[in-house]
């Protein structure tokens, strides 16, 4: 035997599914999930897998200090055109929305007491769809969320006067002109963070707003107009109801009147629910008005149970992210308090807190007691804005989401064309 002769070893069988083929078996394209020979996922992409997770990080970018202060601008201009508006003596018709609210409360609730039980809204009575929703929700709603609400209310109630409603659509159009800033500004904001871009500051995101906000806000305008034109024939019939012989015609013509209504209806819940789509397509694709009206009414009506399901998800959210607002409020005015009791004493620290106590329940305060209420209201006020904030951020969200599930866009896709002063 040799020592040098050498021995042909044969190559090991190497069974399917091994570790030899799996190694050379391609990953999968980022973004999905990686499934290899053996059987076991690997990856997976949260954001293809659940795309409303998105809903959260825009939950998220709503406690930017840009967000927030762009919303406390905008709280404070909507609360100083209403305000000025009542101190003008504007009429509008949240008294009758009001009215009829208190008289559609469920059970256990009285009516006043000059109210009779035969003045509350009947089954027919268009009222009674806003009515008695607002008497159960408003409770839980915030001051100028229910404001907007009955607002919203007074066109559908008949009982409201010409005036009432000339003053109500007054006060709806200036939170339109604001918001439509405003909101355009936060969506702008959210929609580039969302999308992994960079974001404009403070100034360039309110640069974008005032510079697009008409696109915004003849949105809705263009609807309202189209509203109130397909609304001629049924005026015109209402003028022949004025009498017995035309109320006869009309109600041989009803069916037809019925068959308009359905445009009329599909417009006024297009509008309602449909213009935070608008502002975010404005924001997102820096379109014109006719475009936001477009995509916001075709993801609203080819997508409704999407945009339902949204929505809840949206008010999950609201509640842990409205909980965390108030919570940081108010641990910020207790601290102040407390880390100026260490000097102020046990005495003389309640009789501050006294003071604010009753200054808070209208009574009289001192210079010193008004001052500390104003900066702590001023605190509360930006705080409490974080809930306008956090609308137009869930709102740019639900816009992307929608957008994905109807034209099958991407959703970190965003014009990034910049405005001067929009990066800075």
């Amino acid at each position: 035997m040799s020592g040098n002769s050498e021995r042909s070893t044969p190559e090991p069988s190497t069974p399917v599914g091994s570790q030899s083929d799996t190694a050379n078996v391609p990953l999968a394209p980022a973004g999905r999930s990686n499934i290899q020979g053996d059987g076991i996922i690997h990856e997976i992409q949260w954001s293809d897998a659940l795309p409303w997770w998105l809903l959260f990080r825009a939950a998220g970018a709503a406690f930017s200090p840009t967000v927030i202060l762009l919303a406390a601008l905008g709280a404070l201009a909507t609360w100083a055109g209403w305000s000025m508006a009542d101190r003008l003596g504007i009429p509008d018709g949240r008294q009758v929305v009001e009215a009829g609210a208190l008289a559609a409360s469920p059970a256990g609730m009285t009516l006043p007491d000059d109210r009779p039980d035969s003045a509350a809204p009947a089954a027919t009575d268009p009222g009674a769809i806003v009515s008695r929703p607002l008497a159960t929700i408003r409770p839980w709603l915030p001051a100028p969320a229910s404001i907007l609400l009955r607002l919203l209310a007074v066109p559908f109630h008949p009982a409201a006067t010409f005036p009432q409603m000339l003053g109500t659509f007054a006060r709806l159009g200036w939170f339109v002109v604001v918001w439509s800033i405003f909101g355009t500004a936060i969506a702008r904001q959210v929609a580039l963070k969302l999308a992994g871009e960079e974001v404009p500051g403070f100034g360039g995101a309110l640069w974008f707003g005032s510079k697009l906000w008409l696109s915004a806000f003849n949105a809705v305008a263009f609807v309202i107009l189209g509203i109130l034109a397909l609304s001629i024939p049924g005026a015109l019939l209402g003028l022949l109801m004025r009498s017995d012989v035309g109320l006869l015609v009309a109600g041989l013509l009803w069916p037809l009147m019925l068959l308009g209504a359905i445009i009329l209806a599909i417009l006024a819940v297009g509008v309602v629910a449909g213009w935070p789509l608008m502002v975010g397509g404005v924001a997102v694709e820096r379109g014109d008005s006719f475009q936001a009206i477009s995509t916001a009414f075709s993801y609203l009506y080819q997508r409704p149970l999407h945009y339902i399901f949204y929505f809840v998800v949206a008010l999950a959210v609201a509640l842990p992210a409205l909980a965390a607002a108030h919570l940081f409020a108010t641990a910020t005015t207790t601290l102040a308090l407390w880390a100026a009791s260490l000097g102020m004493g046990h005495a003389r620290t309640a009789e501050v807190l006294a003071g604010l106590q009753a200054h808070a329940g209208g009574g009289d305060a001192t210079l010193g007691i008004r001052a500390l209420a104003f900066s702590t209201d001023c605190l509360e006020a930006l705080l409490g804005s974080f809930g306008w904030g956090y609308f137009w951020a869930v709102s740019t969200a639900a816009y992307l989401l929608l957008r994905r599930d109807v034209d099958s866009t991407e959703l970190d896709e965003v014009v990034v064309e910049e405005l001067p002063g929009e990066a800075g």
